[in-house]
């Protein structure tokens, strides 16, 4: 069996993580940790014009987006390690784009059985506002999905 296992990083990370040991051990489910990292491609500037005078400095973000995302792959790596320590075959893929149709893509290609997905536990006015991760992958999967709640759920 497979598992993809989305992860972005926030308070719920560990909870999920937590979740996907014991699944993942309970059905012998090989893993695959996913992070979709979301850059702001309109703020990383190759060709940056120091005559233009701006605000801010695309060299600085585009460096410090740079930074981020080696900081989440080296993340994505440990967490990859600590399930091989327990003897759980998991791999870490870390992709750009829209999360939850990357996730639903690389579930796709993985062939996964189901997905281990956070809910942040917003309330419904940014529920409204901003939409839900979760709730939308609920809805456009085709596989099983396993919300794990937050505290505040």
């Amino acid at each position: 069996m497979k598992i993809l296992v989305a992860l972005d990083f926030s308070d719920i990370s560990d909870r999920v993580i937590k979740q996907a040991s014991l699944l993942a051990k309970k059905t012998q489910s090989e893993l695959v940790l996913l992070h979709v990292a979301e850059p702001h491609a309109e703020f990383i500037a190759y060709d940056y014009d120091p005559v233009v005078p701006l605000v801010v400095n695309p060299v600085e973000v585009r460096d410090q987006t740079a930074s981020r995302l080696h900081q989440e792959h080296k993340t994505l790596q440990k967490y990859a390690n600590e399930f091989r320590d327990q003897d759980i075959s998991c791999k870490a893929l870390m992709v750009q784009g829209e999360t939850v149709d990357m996730i639903l893509q690389q579930a796709k290609k993985m062939q996964a059985d189901f997905i281990i997905i956070g809910s942040h536990g917003k309330g419904l006015l940014s529920q409204v506002l901003l939409g839900s991760s979760s709730e939308t992958l609920i809805r456009k999967s085709n596989i099983p999905v396993h919300l794990v709640p937050s505290d505040k759920s």
